[in-house]
């Protein structure tokens, strides 16, 4: 049976190769309009074409030698192509005087790695939709660089870690706006719809100082969906077998110079399931209501000006606890364990771009997030408000030959946080309820400079913020990237950041649990240098491209804050950190485009992160040390039918010690490891697809995941517990429909 299988993919396979004899393309600017005319020639030739009245372009391929295209057109970007194995393109040629990447998606490949200093993954809708991805964090469960953690089961909390490190360490950015944090840090990841999505773009650590401080392991940038480049109309309707429906659509219109996009989002509940027998429901029961507006301004008639305001709502309610729980009256008692988390979340952000002349331009960011959360962990209540304002002014410079790109700007954050805690009924030893308020305003100026010197390009930066009572601190950058050859690419990063800790907010996890909290009084900014490597090294064997990439990073903390799990029994004590505290990381990947339609990526991760506490390494809880994943796609050369697959392997991982509690509550120091297969399978049509699969295969579950939940008022109740999958198996099915 397996020899039949492989027979078939490498009769496909090869069948692709002998039927792709023609390359063809579309050239667009950067607001996805198409350059009529543009020149698309084979390097060192005179033979080639230019694209029509819609950008698009065909030219017979070139079978023997030097098979690189240019792409040139009058006042913007050169852009050189490697066409050994894909087959369709789409290119964004950028105004020579306004900025300086270059934009590529190849038709195929869901992911690849932007042109830039920094090693960016790129993944794009093919990727997104590979694993049919309901919200954000579910958008990373074919990726190797990112991993979606839950952070307490019972109100489904995520976050999004990178290099092994909690996701407080990364930057997770909405259209280049830091929108995901405070309150929204713990259900963020899980409100954004993937329908939304158009581009994530995931960088590990060091990266530019424009969006501020706070990037330390990383950076997510989630781009939506543009106005001038989305669909004209746009559903999408999903069911699971847990009962779990959720709806979308987008909206598109276009005006002279206006183009605008209009996104609804409604999650209905799943139903109510307990398979492990503990009185727990399995599943949280969401209902989400979301709504997106976004306007862009560029008038052809004043092209000096671009215009981008967007504006987003959300209403949202979690409940989970027992299966006999009823929020109408046992809400905040002693009746029956419940938690609840209602979120009222509105968000607006602008971008203003004025291009001074064709070398200068002037940008200006503003984002704001205004957010109030009630939520009941059992018999604690807490209520927290937030009102987040960022802006940035900032000169865009191209100067010399046009190889140095200069960035001088300032820029101001102002935060107010109000959270109030307190206990419906009196719980023994927990002494945390009142009233926490963190306020403050960080102004701030940075530089940045990109230079580029033959096969060299250097990006350094510098940052300087006031963090009131602790004063100024600098945040210096440095990125190299070599490309040594048009298939091998080198960087190296060095750089600091910062971060203020949001103790309640960034830790769901302490309020669900009914362990003692010790809190410092006064907790000073997190400090940390991260230093990586790597590389990107490309091989053809005739029509199959293969890429492999390799990273190591290592991040030294300075006044790190991580709850100590292991100090004190049932206790967390969230202090400054002052001993030495390390994060290693290395990940080798390695992928085989052996046509548009069919591909394979494996990759492997090693982690390391440690305290090192009067001589004694002590290992952080929930970050295994060795993971491995793979995943496959393959359509036919129609298009009409996508296969995709899934692999990963997760090892051990530490756990926090239950030594000393009594003998029914303790678990072991360390978790087994587990491995998980999800498939899904995609029907194309003209305007609709039809899409289903399964995830998590082999139904491996966490026995028990929450610690005490015979007991869950008493002080041993831990929900925050899980290192491994909960609910099991699940089947799902969707439709989308798209008018272009």
């Amino acid at each position: 049976m397996q020899v039949r299988f492989f027979s078939v993919i490498i009769f496909l396979l090869l069948f692709h190769i002998a039927n792709a004899q023609t390359i063809t393309g579309r050239v667009t600017d950067i607001m996805g309009k198409p350059l009529i005319g543009a020149n698309v020639i084979w390097e060192n030739t005179k033979s080639g074409t230019v694209t029509d009245s819609s950008g698009n372009f065909s030219i017979q391929d070139k079978l023997d030698g030097n098979r690189i295209l240019k792409i040139s057109y009058v006042g913007f970007t050169t852009e050189r192509l490697d066409v050994k194995s894909i087959r369709h393109w789409e290119i964004q040629l950028i105004e020579d005087a306004t900025l300086s990447e270059v934009n590529i998606t190849a038709k195929g490949s869901a992911t690849r790695f932007a042109n830039d200093v920094a090693k960016v993954e790129v993944l794009g809708v093919r990727e997104i939709q590979r694993a049919a991805c309901c919200s954000l964090a579910g958008c990373f469960s074919t990726n190797s660089n990112v991993e979606a953690n839950v952070t307490n089961i019972v109100t489904d909390a995520k976050e999004l870690r990178i290099l092994g490190l909690s996701g407080v360490y990364n930057q997770v950015l909405v259209d280049g706006m830091p929108l995901i944090q405070g309150l929204a840090y713990p259900y963020g990841p899980g409100s954004y719809p993937g329908t939304m999505i158009e581009k994530i773009f995931v960088t590990k650590g060091a990266n530019s100082v424009l969006q501020g401080f706070e990037s330390i392991s990383g950076q997510i940038n989630i781009e939506f969906h543009k106005a001038e480049t989305a669909p004209k109309l746009f559903l999408n309707a999903f069911a699971n077998s847990f009962g779990e429906t959720q709806y979308n659509a987008n909206y598109m219109i276009k005006k002279t110079g206006w183009s605008n996009l209009a996104i609804g989002h409604l999650t209905l509940p799943a139903t109510i399931i307990d398979r492990d027998k503990d009185g727990f429901r399995d599943i949280v029961r969401t209902n989400r209501v979301s709504f997106y507006n976004r306007w862009s301004y560029d008038n052809p008639e004043k092209p000096k000006w671009r215009v981008t305001i967007a504006a987003r709502y959300l209403n949202e309610n979690r409940e989970g606890g027992l299966t006999n729980f009823d929020r109408k009256k046992d809400l905040g008692t002693l009746a029956v364990y419940g938690q609840n988390v209602r979120i009222n979340h509105g968000e607006l952000y602008t971008k203003m771009n004025y291009i001074v002349n064709d070398k200068a331009s002037l940008i200006l960011l503003n984002s704001a997030f205004a957010q109030h959360q009630e939520s009941y962990f059992g018999v604690k209540k807490y209520d927290g408000k937030q009102f987040n304002l960022t802006s940035s002014l900032y000169m865009d410079y191209y100067y010399g030959e046009k190889n140095h790109n200069l960035k001088v700007g300032i820029s101001h954050r102002h935060n107010r946080l109000q959270e109030d805690i307190s206990f419906t009924a009196p719980i023994p030893l927990l002494t945390y309820a009142g009233r926490y308020l963190t306020n403050y305003d960080i102004p701030g100026a940075f530089v940045e400079n990109k230079l580029v010197v033959s096969k060299f390009t250097f990006l350094t930066g510098l940052r300087v913020d006031h963090f009131g009572d602790f004063g100024w601190k600098a945040t210096p950058r440095l990125l190299v990237r070599a490309d040594i050859s048009i298939d091998t690419d080198i960087r190296f990063s060095i750089g600091k950041g910062y971060r203020i800790a949001h103790v309640f907010t960034e830790n769901a996890n302490l309020l669900a649990s009914n362990r003692i909290l010790k809190l410092s009084d006064n907790l000073a900014p997190e400090e940390a240098i991260n230093t990586g490597l790597n590389f990107v090294q490309s091989f053809h064997l005739k029509e199959i491209k293969i890429t492999l990439s390799g990273d190591a990073y290592v991040t030294y903390f300075q006044n790190q804050i991580f709850p100590d799990f292991d100090k004190e029994v049932n206790t967390a004590i969230v202090d400054n950190f002052f001993g030495r505290s390390v994060s290693k990381s290395f990940q080798l990947e390695n992928k085989w485009e052996f046509s548009p339609q069919f591909d394979i990526k494996v990759a492997y991760n090693y982690l390391e992160v440690y305290r090192e506490n009067e001589g004694i390494k002590q290992d952080l809880p929930f970050v295994p040390t060795h993971k491995w994943s793979a995943n496959t796609s393959y359509s036919l050369p129609s298009d009409k039918w996508q296969f995709d697959m899934t692999y990963r392997w997760i090892g051990s991982k530490q756990l926090p010690s239950t030594a000393n509690y009594p003998e029914q509550y303790r678990v072991a120091d360390v978790s087994k490891p587990y491995q998980q297969l999800d498939l899904q399978i995609t029907r194309r049509w003209k305007d609709v697809q039809v899409y289903g699969g399964m995830e998590n295969i082999f139904d491996f579950r966490q026995s028990f995941p929450i610690l005490g939940y015979d007991q869950p008022f008493g002080e041993y109740f831990d929900p925050a517990f899980n290192w491994g999958p909960t609910k099991g198996r699940e089947f799902y099915l969707g439709v989308r429909y798209s008018v272009k």
